[in-house]
C-alpha cells in the first residue's frame, strides 16, 4: 500500500509495532508481571501516538494556496538565494508527539527526489546537516510553480519514510511520508505572500503557509 492511500487511523508504518507491543502487554499482563505490563503498554501508547493517521480537511478554497506538509512550530521565515533565485525559507519543527504524516502542498506533481540515509543526530550539532537522514522533494504545482521541500531527521528510532516517483501527481493533502521527529524547510517562489511567523503552529493539509504568486 503507498503511504498516499494509507487511509487508516493508525498509519500502516505502525501496524508491526504497535502489534509486537499488544502482544507483549497481553502476554505480560496475564502473567502478572505489571512492571513490564506497565513498561509495555506506555511503549504501546506511544506508539499509537507516533503513528496516528488522522484524516485532514482544509476549508481554503482560494486558488495558488501551499498547504502546510508537515505539522509542527514555525522556526523562523527568511529571504534567501538559491542558485541566483530569491526565495522565502519556512522552516518548521515537530516533535515525535505531532502527527508524523507528510502531506502534498498543493496539487501537482513531483519534479525530482532523493533520500540520503544516515544518523539522527541532534539538530544543535554542526555534523547534522551533512550526516543526518535528509530528503529533498520538488514539487510542480498545476499552475506550473516549483517549491522545494527538505525534510531533515532527528534523534528518533523511526526513519524517514518517503514514497514518491519522478512525475508522480497529487491531490493537494495526499499522503506521501512519514517523518517522526526533525525539521522541515520549505523553499517557495519570491512572489509567495507568506502567512505564517515564527513560532506559528501548523498542521499538515490544514495550514496555509502562503500564496503563490501574491506578495
Amino acid at each position: 500500500m503507498s503511504v498516499q492511500n494509507d487511509t487508516f487511523i493508525l498509519s500502516s508504518r505502525g501496524w508491526l509495532p504497535s502489534a509486537v507491543l499488544a502482544t507483549l502487554f497481553i502476554f505480560f499482563t496475564m502473567t502478572g508481571l505489571h512492571l513490564f505490563q506497565f513498561i509495555f503498554g506506555a511503549l504501546l501508547l506511544a506508539v499509537l501516538t507516533i503513528f496516528r493517521n488522522p484524516e485532514r480537511n482544509s476549508t481554503e478554497i482560494q486558488t495558488g494556496r501551499v498547504m502546510s506538509n508537515v505539522d509542527g512550530v514555525v522556526l523562523s521565515v527568511e529571504e534567501v538565494v538559491v542558485e541566483d533565485q530569491k526565495m522565502s525559507k519556512v522552516s518548521i519543527m515537530n516533535s515525535l508527539w505531532d502527527v508524523s504524516m507528510l502531506r502534498s502542498p498543493f496539487d501537482g506533481s513531483v519534479e525530482e527526489f532523493k533520500i540520503r540515509h544516515g544518523a539522527t543526530l541532534p539538530l544543535y550539532n554542526p555534523l547534522s546537516e551533512t550526516l543526518n537522514e535528509k530528503a529533498v522533494i520538488s514539487f510542480r504545482s498545476n499552475n506550473g510553480d516549483e517549491i522545494f521541500i527538505e525534510h531533515l531527521s532527528e534523534q528518533s528510532c523511526f526513519p524517514i519514510g518517503i514514497e514518491l516517483e519522478k512525475g508522480q501527481k497529487f491531490r493537494e493533502g495526499s499522503r506521501y511520508g512519514f517523518l517522526a521527529k526533525g525539521r522541515t524547510v520549505i523553499y517557495l517562489p519570491e512572489k509567495t505572500r507568506i502567512l505564517v511567523n515564527a513560532g506559528s503552529s501548523v498542521c499538515a493539509g490544514e495550514s496555509v503557509v502562503g500564496y503563490l504568486n501574491a506578495a
